[in-house]
């Protein structure tokens, strides 16, 4: 179709300035404020993260989110251009079960009683060697003898941890979460977290971008997980996510012990639970207190939660706040359903280490899954726990072929464990390479409620990407470098 070019009658020259202003105010700025720049962002194989792959592709980048992507996008002359030849990109992962450290692991070390008495008299200080200890330094996977640890100050490895498995994880299984309620969902895990941990700058290096912070186990019925940002201006997403709750024996065997009532002492750990007939009794009164509560009633007995608590429930119960359960193994699982099936309430099922066992139970009542990490023996803080014994290799492939929506965790492992490395496990077991991309990018970000915002590399996108040295998971392939918001992040080059 030809096009008529229509004659346009001159203007007068004394409306040429405010409609210059106008022109302006509407490109969304006043005379002298900032244009948004373009970034093109240039690799052999863009990995969209919903099975497509891009082959000399190119990512435009602008005010932090992705304009467009695809072969052979056109790029104006004098653009800002970042070359990653020989790379592949990735949207950035996202942990949908991260344990991450709460504090930064900088701790005072503590003086000893011979310490403290040569002091007292004046002598000498004995010549210490300080061990790197796998429980309490993130970096022990890293350190070299007879170098200083910036971590833990260590200077030579622990010859009495030499055995301990799991050493790239989060050290340290003490419980943070309330304890003086065994259903705390009206507390908020991101008051535990300090945001300038080194564990985010852990995950990411990794590739991690984006975590669901998980609250311990340490509680029927939790604390609300936040959902946060690993680096960038804005860190929060959300501030109080789902709830945690746990079927299993973490609740009476993880942190402070819960304690049978005694002539000598009664405290606010001498209650239920001490077994899962008491996980179940707490999870199930909480729930018809809550109920109560909404016709009128007032709950009364010992395991009564506050108020606070049933208001947060009532929410659980509408469809308005999500609710997870970890439960591993099969029984656990099995209860999972029951418990949450009594109450109508549809909930995400995490850590199914024996989900293997109950197939057929998933697949009849598909739920959303967090599975992982992967392994033939337990490590990490998986390792203090007999529930995780009973694990299977193959058990994420069978998981998914059940057509329950399921993510990839790593949980609390980093590094050579880390997240990238539990995708490459998934492979090396049974699932689709686009398929193991997809358990760490697109599906956790649906789970998360943040499809629009992460997980694929896609207009309207964050532009939260991942450049690889190779093919994503591959045994020879690493994080290169870790773009958030458009912005690098994270350079191995510049980091080592």
């Amino acid at each position: 179709m030809s096009r008529t070019r229509m004659a346009r009658a001159p203007r007068p020259r004394a409306s040429r300035g405010p409609l210059l202003l106008a022109a302006l105010l509407l490109l969304g700025g006043a005379p002298g404020a900032a244009q948004a720049v373009d970034r093109f962002i240039r690799a052999d194989s863009i990995h969209v993260g919903d099975g497509r792959t891009i082959e000399d592709g190119v990512v435009q980048v602008r005010d932090g989110r992705i304009v467009a992507v695809g072969a052979g996008l056109p790029i104006p002359a004098g653009a800002e251009v970042i070359d990653l030849s020989g790379h592949h990109l990735t949207p950035g992962l996202i942990d949908a079960n991260s344990k991450v450290e709460p504090e930064s692991l900088l701790r005072p070390m503590a003086k000893s009683p011979e310490e403290m008495v040569r002091e007292m008299f004046g002598l000498p200080p004995e010549p210490v060697q300080h061990f790197h200890d796998p429980r309490v330094c993130p970096e022990y996977a890293s350190h070299e003898e007879e170098v200083i640890c910036p971590i833990c100050g260590g200077e030579s490895a622990d010859p009495d941890h030499h055995g301990e498995v799991g050493v790239s994880g989060v050290s340290g299984p003490s419980a943070i979460s309330e304890q003086s309620s065994e259903v705390i969902p009206q507390t908020a895990w991101l008051d535990a977290i300090d945001l300038d941990s080194p564990d985010f700058q852990r995950l990411l290096r990794d590739g991690v971008t984006t975590i669901y912070a998980a609250p311990d186990p340490s509680a029927v019925i939790g604390a609300r997980g936040a959902i946060l940002r690993t680096a960038g201006a804005e860190r929060v997403l959300e501030r109080e996510a789902a709830v945690k709750a746990t079927i299993g024996s973490d609740p009476y065997r993880f942190g402070t012990f819960n304690r049978r009532p005694s002539i000598r002492s009664l405290t606010h750990f001498s209650r239920r639970p001490q077994s899962r007939m008491g996980v179940g009794w707490i999870f199930r009164k909480a729930f018809y207190d809550t109920l109560l509560r909404a016709e009128g009633g007032t709950p009364s007995g010992a395991d009564t939660a506050d108020p606070a608590a049933h208001a947060v429930l009532a929410e659980v119960l509408a469809g308005t706040v999500p609710l997870r359960v970890q439960a591993r193994t099969s029984s656990d699982i099995e209860s999972a359903y029951r418990l949450c099936g009594e109450f109508g309430v549809r909930f995400t099922l995490v850590d199914p280490v024996e989900g293997y066992r109950v197939l057929e139970r998933i697949e009849r009542d598909p739920v959303p899954i967090v599975f992982g990490p992967i392994y033939d023996d337990p490590n990490g803080l998986s390792a203090r726990t007999s529930e995780s014994s009973r694990s299977r290799l193959h058990t994420l492939r069978d998981l998914i072929a059940t057509g329950a929506p399921v993510a990839l965790s790593a949980q609390d492992l980093r590094e050579e464990d880390g997240l990238g490395r539990q995708a490459m496990m998934a492979v090396r077991f049974g699932v689709d390479h686009a398929k193991a991309l997809s358990l760490v990018t697109s599906a956790p970000a649906r789970m998360l409620g943040l499809a629009a915002e992460v997980g694929t590399i896609a207009p309207g996108r964050r532009a939260d990407l991942v450049a690889w040295t190779g093919v994503p998971f591959a045994a020879t392939s690493a994080v290169q470098k870790v773009f958030v918001d458009g912005a690098l992040a994270f350079d191995r080059e510049e980091d080592e």
